[in-house]
């Protein structure tokens, strides 16, 4: 799905391979898959719009402990340095680091913040979000990315701009600012759309950027458990694009590495933008750049954000993205917890149960005295009703 992320125009939509034989639109907004780590660029938003972090703010890359709701990331596992800017934990997609953001701005607070970016689904406030452990639609993504690209307005992706007659009579005209919404300041917006170059020059995305030539851009991936799902969403200053890779069963997946959102979904994403690029009939332009806020006041984030992002970190998009994988949610065989398939343990202390005495049982072959005696009566039963042949014949002798 592409749209321009100022006015909310869609511009392409695609929701299956081939609508022959598969006419389930992914892209519709009723369509929704877990989305990973693709909803990490909206917790950053929230932090910097409301908890006053910056890019290159320090963060604290290890897991965080929620009362009520255990750990998360649920392995505690964490890769990379113990303390990463805010740019860098996500360029290289860090849950660890994310799990802390989570930690400062709060589940239920995330949760209304989606819902004021305009998410159409209620997401319940549950820590996992801070790893993307909800499912949403492409289309709702593509509604929340747009305050990126869009200056901090939230824009609702729309078909229609007018109706014309035969003639070429514009009948009525629609305008699009009413499906606008201002959801973040437009200095958290161009802080966020420099931060989001962090994955397509050097992080889970490297190198895209530089291969389309173009001037500025912003991307993120996102990867679902075990590789059910992959996500890729980017955007340039004029157009936005948002691509998902994945089975109608969600149990079918590429289990290998063919299967991250970088490397399934960012393809996709790639090869249409390059075309876009090729084609000057679009208007779409590789030195197009964001337009710095009048009123930006952050003096240490001089515009380089490669200067404050890792060069390589390795397994980041393997290892530490999307909500983990279904080996870190297995059970703690050390704890106490009993499994429902597990034989509970025997009391030794408790009085021993009497035995069922088996010397009466039938051997294999023989019929069961109990079942004989029930075919008996039910055969005495229905004869008392039906009345046998034998019984006819003998009516008169009575």
């Amino acid at each position: 799905m592409a749209m321009d992320p100022a006015t909310g125009e869609v511009k392409a939509w695609v929701g299956g391979v081939d609508f022959k034989t598969f006419k389930y639109d992914h892209a519709s907004i009723g369509t929704k898959r877990q989305v990973g780590s693709s909803i990490k660029p909206f917790l950053y938003a929230q932090a910097m719009e409301e908890r006053g972090f910056t890019p290159e703010t320090s963060i604290p890359n290890e897991a965080q402990y929620f009362e009520g709701n255990g750990w998360v990331p649920a392995s505690r596992k964490c890769i990379g340095l113990p303390n990463v800017s805010m740019a860098g934990a996500l360029a290289f997609s860090l849950n660890c680091a994310s799990a802390y953001l989570m930690k400062q701005v709060g589940p239920a607070q995330f949760s209304g913040f989606l819902e004021r970016i305009n998410i159409p689904t209620k997401v319940e406030p549950y820590p996992s979000n801070a790893l993307g452990a909800v499912d949403l639609s492409l289309y709702e993504m593509m509604w929340g990315y747009s305050i990126f690209g869009g200056h901090g307005f939230s824009s609702k992706p729309y078909f229609i701009s007018r109706i014309e007659d035969r003639n070429g009579n514009v009948i009525k005209r629609f305008d699009y600012s009413a499906n606008r919404k201002e959801a973040i300041s437009e200095v958290t917006a161009y802080n966020m759309t420099r931060m989001l170059e962090g994955p397509v020059t050097r992080g889970t995305a490297a190198g895209l950027m530089q291969q389309l030539g173009a001037a500025e851009m912003g991307g993120k991936t996102g990867t679902t458990n075990d590789n059910a799902d992959a996500w890729f969403f980017g955007f340039s200053p004029q157009l936005l694009a948002g691509v998902w890779v994945g089975c109608d069963d969600r149990f079918i997946r590429i289990e290998s590495a063919q299967g991250y959102g970088g490397t399934a979904a960012r393809p996709i994403w790639q090869s249409f933008f390059q075309k876009v690029y090729n084609d000057k009939k679009l208007g779409i332009f590789r030195d197009a750049t964001f337009p710095k806020p009048a009123d930006l006041n952050n003096q240490l984030f001089n515009g380089d954000v490669n200067s404050i992002i890792p060069d390589s970190l390795e397994n980041a998009e393997g290892i530490d993205q999307g909500n983990g994988s279904a080996d870190e949610y297995s059970l703690d065989t050390t704890s106490g917890y009993l499994p429902p398939e597990s034989k509970a343990p025997v009391d030794e202390t408790a009085p021993a149960k009497p035995r069922k005495d088996s010397s009466k049982s039938p051997r294999i072959g023989e019929a069961n005295p109990a079942d004989t005696v029930t075919q008996k009566k039910k055969k005495g039963f229905l004869r008392g009703i039906f009345g046998g042949k034998k019984d006819k014949e003998n009516e008169g002798n009575d």
